[in-house]
């Protein structure tokens, strides 16, 4: 049976390798937001280390392609540095991907890291994880972090690195419907106005377990028919299943549908033991078919609990998310928990 591989925990001092996978903060407000997260880390004890294209931003990019990913495994070859938070989303990580493949024997040889981030990101945890057995972390990426004060949601993954064990995750109780994104409100904190409700598909209450997996199916998708997906090996090598969990950015529901069916007749979800998905504002009905059609029109058959509006995604705060982690799920009365087991 397939084994995950955890790296070691992440002391204070240490240093926090920062690089733009996607695209960069080079805008005044991506600027500002890179130096107070920055500032945070540094009051907090650890140092950080920016690689060159951090700043840049160009046609939806940090740098090229070859670039980001020459960036990115200079620090993953780094010895001195335990955990890399990716500096934000964006549109084309996808293109990294070939030339990380190339390089396989660097991430293979190099001392395991936490690699951090979710979004566009996402596709570059499950690509590490799926293909190397190596645990990697969705939750927010480093502009997040300029947040004053930080947020419980963003304290959450920079407290498990200190100290990767076993640990509970509650729902919130109230989410941000929308972000104020007006000049001078880049450090604000989440404007958390709505209740939370998690829904059951189906009915009752639901409790399922098994390895945890996913990410923003809007990228995720784009592994599918490339030499690049291992998801149906991985997945099938853990008797005790896969919990899934998966969140949209801004695909409408009737991609939503043609995505989770692309991945089903992939074979990705043969070993399945439940569902998450993460809350979404790109939800809206087309005519008289639903969110909660596509769900249904694709997983119904594979008769395994399916929750959603869960507290993970692009609307904050979210969990941090273990890819690879034993996780188990209980859902009861619109509330929900999440425990991931490090240790098995």
């Amino acid at each position: 049976m397939a084994k995950i591989i955890y790296p070691a925990k992440v002391e204070i001092g240490a240093n926090i390798g920062v690089t733009a996978m996607s695209s960069g903060l080079g805008d005044d407000r991506g600027k500002i937001k890179l130096e107070n997260a920055r500032k945070n880390f540094i009051n907090k004890g650890f140092q950080i280390v920016e690689t060159s294209n951090v700043k840049l931003d160009k046609k939806l990019a940090s740098s090229s392609a070859l670039d980001r990913a020459s960036q990115f495994l200079e620090l993953i070859e780094r010895e001195d540095i335990p955990y890399i938070i990716i500096a934000c989303g964006g549109e084309f990580l996808m293109e990294t991907i070939p030339f990380l493949h190339e390089n396989k024997e660097k991430i293979l040889n190099a001392k395991p890291k936490w690699i951090q981030g979710f979004s566009d990101v996402s596709l570059l945890n499950f690509y590490l994880t799926t293909n190397y057995n190596i645990a990697t972390i969705h939750a927010n990426s480093f502009s997040s972090f300029a947040m004053i004060p930080w947020d419980k949601s963003l304290k959450t993954p920079v407290d498990f690195v200190q100290n990767p064990s076993d640990f509970m995750q509650n729902n919130y109780h109230f989410f941000e419907k929308e972000r104020d994104r007006s000049p001078g409100a880049e450090c604000n904190p989440y404007n958390l106005t709505e209740k939370v409700v998690y829904k059951n598909l189906y009915e009752g209450d639901a409790s399922f377990s098994g390895r945890i997996i996913g990410g923003c199916v809007d990228v995720l998708k784009v592994l599918l028919g490339t030499p690049f997906d291992n998801t149906k090996n991985f997945c099938n090598s853990f008797e005790e299943g896969m919990v899934w969990y998966l969140e949209n950015c801004e695909m409408p529901i009737t991609d939503i549908k043609r995505t989770l069916w692309q991945m089903k007749m992939a074979g990705w979800f043969e070993n399945a033991k439940g569902f998450i998905f993460g809350r979404t504002n790109s939800r809206a009905d087309i005519g008289d078919f639903t969110y909660e059609d596509a769900l249904h029109d694709i997983l119904d058959d594979l008769k395994v609990p399916v929750i959603y509006d869960v507290d993970f995604g692009h609307v904050a705060p979210q969990w941090t998310i273990i890819n690879g982690a034993f996780a188990e799920f209980e859902y009861s009365d619109g509330e929900g928990k999440l425990n991931q087991i490090i240790t098995r």
